[in-house]
């Protein structure tokens, strides 16, 4: 039976993944600071919030005027799709957080994707990487009964390649796993995205050329 897959609005991205990211999965998108993490979040609620759908964006690091500024910056209006109801944006303390707000939030909302940004906060206010991992497992674990595609972000540093993920949070436990890489050296293509796993997807596997321009996130 043929995978549903729903469009990620980041050009040049769903060719390289089949058609889009597959419906009702978890993506963790890591990245060192500036490399577009948040931004692709942005982008890919932005999309699904035009066309149609409830979306929520959870954060943990800004707050939601910050976040509608971002969203400006790049050349997204959020007005009107918060005005409809379609964009929602919640900025949550990390400090003993449960997940339960979050499913609580999807459900009253009919949310049918989901960024949370970001795990490497959260993950700091947990006694041990245990305990952070049993949270991790009941959120995604209820997030795929949901059926909600979710992007979470994490924070990592910029060496590329398999070999240099950390898999001591999300990465583990998602569907998939990007990772973008900034080199601050200028020029248009100074950022790379590189797909580490998708499951269930013949994706491109090699470094792939990025750009953020207005709009937010291009791939060559």
């Amino acid at each position: 039976m043929a995978l549903e897959r729903i469009k990620t609005g980041i050009p040049g991205l769903d060719e390289k993944i089949e058609g889009g990211f597959e419906k009702g999965s978890v993506i963790t998108v890591l990245g060192g600071p500036g490399a577009g993490k948040s931004i692709m979040g942005m982008q890919f609620l932005h999309y699904g919030a035009k066309n149609g759908e409830n979306v929520l964006y959870y954060s943990f690091e800004e707050s939601k005027e910050d976040i509608i500024r971002d969203m400006e910056a790049i050349g997204l209006d959020p007005y009107e799709l918060i005005k409809q109801n379609k964009l929602n944006i919640i900025s949550a303390s990390p400090i003993d957080f449960e997940y339960l707000p979050i499913i609580d939030s999807i459900k009253t909302n009919n949310i049918k994707r989901l960024v949370i940004d970001s795990l490497s906060t959260i993950s700091m206010y947990f006694e041990n990487n245990s305990k952070f991992r049993r949270f991790l497992l009941d959120l995604v674990s209820s997030l795929k009964e949901l059926g909600v595609t979710t992007i979470m972000t994490d924070e990592q540093s910029q060496g590329t390649g398999e070999n240099e993920i950390m898999f001591f949070s999300g990465e583990y436990l998602s569907d998939a796993v990007i990772k973008l890489y900034y080199t601050g050296l200028g020029g248009e293509y100074d950022r790379s995205m590189q797909i580490i796993k998708m499951r269930r997807t013949n994706n491109e596997r090699s470094v792939i050329p990025m750009k953020i321009d207005k709009g937010g996130i291009y791939l060559k």
